[in-house]
């Protein structure tokens, strides 16, 4: 708009002005949000969060370096299979001397594909061991997540 001197009308700018300030202030927002915290390695949550992280990503090997050596030593491997529609967020942990339990939300989205499917979400826990002194190790997961099982008859 117009006014009568031939200048544009300021509100006008005005209204565009903030326009434009909200729209870079909501690509600021969406751009800078973080992923999930990370948690400390050397607390059985942080070793959980790590060896998640690890499976996801396929890379087997630094995952068995989190396994307790019991399993690592009686271990049957196990292929996890596509994890990209996994997300696990930590639900709580309990850590009694020696022992730890980390429970955790597995949800699974599979609704990415060319048919779909049906979405699902469990409750599932992590046991947990300290060897060595402080370092935890896992000694169990759930089976979304398991890469080694123990055999039978070597337990």
């Amino acid at each position: 708009m117009q006014t009568p001197s031939g200048r544009p009308d300021r509100t006008l700018i005005v209204i565009l002005s903030i326009i434009a300030a909200v729209v870079i202030l909501a690509l600021v927002v969406v751009f800078t949000r973080g992923g999930p915290a990370v948690l400390d390695p050397s607390t059985p949550e942080g070793v959980v969060q790590t060896y998640t992280n690890t499976v996801v990503s396929g890379d087997r090997d630094a995952a068995m370096k989190l396994l307790s050596s019991e399993l690592r030593d009686n271990c049957d491997t196990s292929d996890v299979g596509i994890l990209s529609s996994v997300r696990v967020t930590l639900v709580s942990t309990k850590v009694f001397g020696d022992t730890a339990t980390v429970r955790v939300t597995i949800a699974n989205d599979p609704n990415s594909g060319v048919f779909g499917g049906a979405s699902y979400e469990s409750e599932e826990s992590f046991t947990l061991v300290r060897e060595g002194g402080s370092n935890w190790k896992i000694d169990s997961t759930p089976w979304q997540l398991m890469i080694c099982y123990k055999m039978e008859g070597n337990q």
